[in-house]
């Protein structure tokens, strides 16, 4: 009983800690996909522009590079942020795996603990049975032996 709740417990912390990298995966994909979309729609803007207003207007040029590096750096940052995010995540999982094995060790502990009680008291009660049995024998034999004299 104590060992299908362990084992029950034990499942459900499984389904957790599942439930919860696969939640993990999939911010961290969605993260990824717009970071890498945004990139794409930047650098594809930024092209378009540069091949447009190279010709004509040197001076928007020079304003488009600097665009390109600011949308650069705020890339970056959301990468930073992502894999940030991610790492807490990880830590997140690993505390929550971590306690749970402190658990479930703790639960074994308590369960050896109790087999063995339950095997001491088992003995003793078998010990007890085995003298109050000798005894009842000793004085049948002897009640026995009192009736023959008679």
């Amino acid at each position: 009983m104590i060992i299908e709740k362990l084992q029950q417990e034990s499942l459900a912390r499984r389904e957790m800690e599942e439930r919860l990298i696969k939640t993990i995966d999939a911010q961290f994909k969605q993260i990824k996909a717009d970071v890498c979309s945004e990139s794409r729609s930047r650098y594809e803007s930024v092209e378009s522009l540069k091949q447009c207003l190279e010709n004509d207007f040197p001076k928007l040029n020079d304003m488009i590079k600097a665009e390109g590096s600011q949308r650069y750096a705020t890339d970056q940052a959301l990468r930073d942020r992502a894999e940030e995010q991610t790492g807490q995540l990880e830590l997140a999982v690993e505390t929550e795996r971590k306690a749970r094995e402190e658990t479930e060790e703790a639960i074994l502990e308590m369960l050896r603990d109790m087999v063995t009680k339950v095997k001491f008291e088992i003995d003793s009660e078998r010990t007890d049975r085995e003298t109050n049995h000798r005894t009842l024998l000793g004085l049948l034999h002897e009640t026995s032996a009192k009736f023959d004299n008679r």
